[in-house]
């Protein structure tokens, strides 16, 4: 089984994501975990990173820390120790509402944590961090 662990921020959970680029290249974005943000969607992303953007997904209603007409597209991403890579769905909007601690630029949702075995936050001999495990080895 393989696990991946990230430090915890006081009082936050985020995770270190990598996004492939459409010209081939990869963008890493830490984002917040947030498991009380549900449906269809895995990530809010800010606007401006449109290089990851596949295609244009139908927009959504969306209620919560985002309320509103929400613009969403497909984006590819991995965590390479876990061997995971996937083409989810994101939402894409000016992030500057949603209040997220310095040096974290989005998202991660429900839907990009169901892609695990496990997940959570374990406290370790270093203080607090969360884990993404997979069964495979």
């Amino acid at each position: 089984m393989g696990t991946m662990h990230y430090p915890s921020l006081p009082g936050a959970e985020v995770i270190d994501v990598e996004f492939l680029t459409l010209d081939g290249g990869i963008r890493t974005l830490r984002l917040l975990v947030d498991s009380g943000f549900s449906g269809r969607s895995s990530f809010v992303l800010p606007e401006h990173v449109s290089s990851l953007f596949r295609a244009e997904v139908p927009a959504v209603q969306t209620v919560g820390a985002l309320e509103g007409v929400r613009n969403r597209a497909w984006v590819t991403c991995r965590i390479s120790v876990l061997s995971f890579q996937a083409t989810l769905i994101a939402i894409y909007a000016d992030t500057a509402s949603l209040s997220l601690p310095p040096d974290v630029d989005g998202l991660a949702g429900l839907a990009f944590l169901r892609h695990f075995s496990r997940w959570g936050a374990e406290r370790m001999e270093t203080g607090w961090q969360f884990f993404l495990a997979t069964d495979e080895p």
